[in-house]
């Protein structure tokens, strides 16, 4: 007999179910481009809001991972030319980081080639159905993040 789930269990189940499969297929669908997928993940991160500068620091803990994997991700993608840095105004051993033009494009054409993909994963969807889960993932996606540090345990 299996044991039973709740339905927020599951959820939570699933939605990791859902980015490994994803992962593994835009993996597959970008696989001759010159950037491997967790570059790409972070040069999106950078294109979200392109106008936004990161130091390290901030990285770091919104992809919450260690500072020297992070510091190499950035390097690299600084020695591709999709990102370059800038010196703090007030302390130059801050460095900002921020996604060049080079490095939009890029996130651009790569986000095209998965798109065929991703459309056809919802082809059969109806838009309200579409835009429900959509609505229910940001808020939790939204509150997931917001309360990073809100662990509840010995309910």
């Amino acid at each position: 007999m299996t044991a039973q789930r709740t339905p927020e269990e599951e959820i939570l189940t699933w939605c990791g179910v859902i980015a490994q499969l994803s992962r593994t297929r835009a993996k597959k669908i970008i696989a001759d481009a010159d950037l491997p997928y967790p570059l790409f993940i972070l040069l999106r991160h950078f294109c979200h809001d392109p106008e936004r500068k990161w130091t390290v620091s901030q990285l770091t803990e919104a992809f919450e991972t260690g500072q020297s994997g992070m510091t190499k991700r950035v390097q690299k993608l600084i020695d591709l030319g999709y990102l370059a840095t800038n010196a703090d105004e007030q302390d130059a051993r801050i460095k900002w980081i921020h996604v060049t033009s080079r490095g939009r494009a890029l996130r651009d054409q790569l986000l095209n080639t998965l798109a065929p993909d991703q459309s056809s994963l919802f082809a059969n969807w109806k838009k309200r159905d579409v835009e429900d889960l959509h609505r229910h993932l940001f808020t939790l996606k939204t509150y997931l993040d917001e309360h990073r540090d809100s662990i509840v345990t010995g309910i």
